[in-house]
């Protein structure tokens, strides 16, 4: 599979290609992640591959384990995952970009 595809909704590499990025940035392993959320090794393997998709209810805890901002990280994987709500709440993503990055 081919990781670098971009996202439809905003361009760049799919949500589970960036969060697999910032893994590795910060040198963790998949087994360091599924500690933080409570879920196994396996369960982040298929995350990371696009296979399945996380519950929303984990980003702020992916966030946290990832040093990200967990509110720009929901509205990123509401946009992806589910656009028809994104664009309900917060209008076409054309009229301003987020892009997930490290917290401050």
């Amino acid at each position: 599979m081919n990781d670098d595809y971009p996202c439809r909704t905003t361009g760049e590499p799919p949500l589970h290609t960036q969060l697999r990025r910032r893994r590795q940035e910060l040198s963790l392993v998949q087994a360091d992640i599924a500690a933080a959320l409570n879920v196994s090794d396996g369960a982040v393997t298929l995350w990371e591959s696009g296979r399945r998709r996380m519950e929303l209810s984990k980003i702020p805890r992916l966030a946290e384990a990832l040093q990200l901002d967990a509110r720009e990280l929901c509205i990123q994987a509401l946009a992806e995952f589910h656009p028809a709500f994104y664009n309900t709440l917060f209008g076409p993503r054309a009229e301003g970009r987020v892009s997930i990055h490290p917290a401050a």
